[in-house]
């Protein structure tokens, strides 16, 4: 049984442009580094309805031991570091497949 991670997120609005798709590109990266990681995608909302989180993320992994050493890794763990200074919504659902 695979997990699907799935978290949406939002930054805030005066958050350097450079720097969200600096923090993007960084979270885009893990796939090669992170060996765990069996399918990866990171997509941005079309922005067409009020109250949307702009991306949604959706990763799969062998189980949910798996999916908590991605979580522990030291290049996820940079990753989120650098999202946190301008993170304003969070959503996180994990589920078996």
């Amino acid at each position: 049984m695979t997990i699907r991670h799935v978290v949406l997120f939002d930054y805030a609005a005066e958050a350097p442009e450079a720097e969200v798709q600096a923090v993007i590109a960084s979270l885009n990266a893990l796939p090669g580094k992170i060996a765990e990681i069996l399918d990866w995608s990171l997509t941005e909302d079309l922005g067409k309805r009020e109250g949307s989180f702009r991306f949604c993320l959706i990763a799969h992994f062998d189980d949910m031991d798996a999916m908590e050493r991605y979580l522990a890794h030291p290049e996820h763990e940079q990753a989120v570091a650098r999202a946190m200074p301008i993170l304003v919504k969070l959503a996180e659902h994990d589920h078996p497949v």
